[in-house]
């Protein structure tokens, strides 16, 4: 099992506008999504923010096909050039897509970013040969060990379990994250680490993806993974 069940916080440009440093304690990455920002907030605002409340950062952008939320903007690379300045180092992430042979990440593969491949489906499930060929075939980055993330959409539960011992089988030789999407799939997001997925992806205020829940309810269902600050908290 991975040493920790680590957290990414999604976030929409109102969502980073409200969170103050004293908000992120049971944070460990901060998802930027690209797409849900205004390109003003992303040129003028975002680094200084992002850097305030001092936690890793995850940039992502998805086109609107997609995404099960609505887009705020569509970007270029020029847009994100400076970003990519600012934030390159192996404490950040980068998402890019497995199933998609353009990014406006130009050049990722030679950026100190650590990269999260990520592939998703709306509409079905994958298969481990599927998934092995996409580990095989995604291009060699210059920090090595790359992320991979599945989020699919599951027929039925037995569907949500083969997927998820999937990863399971293929966490042996890479660092993987495992999501179903949808009602189905919510065991996959408050308990992927029993299947070895190294993340989970929630939410601050609305959902950005289908069946996303709030870091609250994550803490209330997880408790053991917040014994030390369930335990201040009682005694002070």
């Amino acid at each position: 099992m991975p040493e920790s069940y680590k957290i990414i916080a999604s976030l929409g440009e109102e969502d980073l506008r409200n969170l103050q440093k004293k908000d992120t304690k049971d944070i460990d990455v901060l998802e930027i999504r690209l797409d849900l920002f205004s390109r003003n907030y992303i040129q003028k605002e975002m680094k200084k923010k992002i850097r305030t409340l001092g936690l890793p950062a995850l940039f992502t952008y998805r086109r609107a096909e997609d995404s099960s939320v609505r887009s705020y903007v569509k970007l270029f690379p020029e847009d994100v050039e400076g970003i990519l300045k600012d934030f390159n180092d192996n404490s950040n992430y980068l998402d890019i897509e497995l199933n998609r042979e353009d990014t406006i990440f130009k050049n990722y593969e030679n950026l100190n970013f650590r990269i999260i491949y990520s592939y998703h489906s709306f509409k079905k499930s994958i298969h481990a040969k599927e998934m092995r060929d996409f580990i095989a075939n995604a291009k060699i980055v210059k920090k090595k060990n790359p992320i991979f993330k599945f989020a699919i959409t599951p027929e039925d539960i037995e569907e949500t379990a083969d997927f998820l011992n999937d990863i399971k089988i293929l966490s042996k030789t890479n660092t993987m994250i495992g999501i179903c999407m949808g009602e189905l799939g919510i065991i996959s997001r408050i308990f992927g680490d029993n299947f070895h997925s190294s993340y989970t992806y929630l939410t601050l205020g609305e959902p950005k993806a289908p069946g996303q829940i709030a870091i609250e309810t994550f803490k209330k269902l997880r408790t053991d993974l917040f014994k030390t600050n369930t335990k201040e908290k009682e005694e002070s």
